[in-house]
């Protein structure tokens, strides 16, 4: 058996934090968490003393890319490499990235589109014991229309086959979604608005709705039908709203979300998932080193103008926040928790961020019932933290104050 002695407990459901507990783990399992003077460990059992330390669960990213290692690296290289790359190598890179968001305290993640089913593969070789990772969940390929967000822009007679399940019309997008659920996908990524294409005479409207609502409710209906999730790319405008009504059950980015589109969030159950830092890296990284074109950079601008007054709509309508960094796009692998740091800054408390990134997130991915809360008959995925995060959300983002990351009960990573 394993106990960890906790000065402080932030426990993923969002109650007020508990001091000195101690949290007993037998197998992969938390068999009992409670006060450390009602209980009385085993004589043989192996003691973390956590005394000084926070102990919370272990952080889930709901959107992450494992192909892709994110920083400076132009979308025309990502292209390129899908041309010249060996899908053998894009698969050894998903292992290395997604090991980083592991060692980093994201003990679950959801890749959100990856080439050749190498993510379903690689949740697979994780699951199965044969490398170490965190727990995943894939959605396989991206559904986008022709000409989409996630359609390469390739020259007439140049295919590029396996990264996105191009389709056009609701019974080829239905294909598509059955294709996906036989290849093995926990749940199913679509393409609802984007800013791909924008109407010049409307400057203020920097979006455009992809796919139609028949498009978007025919992919729900296959979803459903095998119990999983479908995760919308959006941006603003009716292709949100569109999504919502066709069934979707989480908007990804979400720049734009008017007052009636968070109520129809919060009476349709819909989840938000806002990733903030993909935006936020970018104007870090400024214009000129990323060699974004003024449209594109505006286009980011605006986004960022605009999300904390969404995400704050989204709170006051009592939607389901979901903490995603969009990993792989500009945000590096390991960072993860900067996400929590944005939505603190977005007007979100330490703890609403925390539960963000703990139950909250593991409601979105169907494993309320394994992770995302340190309660008996959870999985044992914990960390062991220098400091309090309540009082400084950023320590989070500091691998040197992750102290232990704990997975199944097996201690993944510890420093001094």
């Amino acid at each position: 058996m394993l106990v960890i002695k906790a000065g402080k407990l932030i426990d993923g459901t969002g109650k007020a934090p508990s001091e000195d507990v101690l949290i007993l783990i037998e197998g992969d399992k938390i068999v009992r968490v409670g006060k450390a003077e009602a209980i009385l460990p085993p004589a043989d059992a192996q003691v973390i003393d956590a005394s000084d330390k926070t102990v919370m669960p272990g952080l889930i990213d709901a959107h992450v890319h494992v192909n892709s290692g994110g920083g400076f690296q132009s979308a025309a290289a990502r292209g390129l490499a899908r041309v010249t790359e060996l899908i053998e190598t894009t698969a050894l890179r998903s292992y290395v990235l997604a090991k980083q968001d592991l060692m980093a305290g994201a003990t679950t993640i959801r890749d959100m589109g990856a080439a050749g089913y190498t993510a379903v593969a690689l949740r697979d070789a994780i699951d199965s014991g044969l490398v170490a990772g965190p727990r995943m969940r894939a959605c396989g390929q991206g559904l986008s229309i022709t000409d989409g967000h996630m359609d390469g822009k390739w020259r007439p007679g140049v295919t590029v086959a396996g990264r996105t399940g191009v389709a056009d019309s609701p019974w080829a997008f239905r294909r598509a979604a059955r294709y996906q659920i036989k290849m093995g996908a926990d749940c199913i990524k679509i393409n609802a608005c984007s800013s791909a294409h924008r109407n010049r005479h409307t400057p203020d409207e920097p979006f455009w709705q992809e796919m139609t609502f028949e498009e978007m409710k025919a992919v729900c209906d296959e979803a459903h039908k095998a119990h999983l999730k479908v995760a919308a790319h959006t941006s603003g405008g009716q292709g949100i709203t569109d999504a919502i009504l066709a069934g979707v059950d989480s908007l990804e980015h979400g720049h734009w979300l008017t007052d009636e589109q968070v109520d129809l969030m919060a009476e349709h159950g819909t989840f938000y998932v806002p990733t903030f830092i993909v935006v936020a890296k970018a104007l870090e990284m400024g214009q000129e080193a990323l060699k974004y074109p003024d449209e594109r950079w505006g286009y980011l601008t605006r986004a960022m103008d605009v999300k904390a007054r969404s995400l704050e709509k989204a709170r006051r309508a009592g939607v389901k926040i979901a903490a995603g960094t969009d990993a792989g796009a500009r945000v590096c692998h390991g960072e993860n928790a900067r996400e929590l740091e944005e939505l603190v800054r977005a007007g979100m408390t330490p703890m609403e961020a925390i539960v963000s990134a703990t139950s909250v997130g593991a409601d979105l991915l169907d494993m309320a019932d394994l992770v995302g809360s340190i309660e008996p008959d959870k999985l044992a995925d914990i960390l062991i933290v220098d400091g309090d995060p309540l009082k400084d959300i950023c320590i989070l983002r500091d691998t040197d104050r992750i102290k232990m990351v704990i997975k199944g009960g097996e201690i993944v990573a510890q420093r001094d």
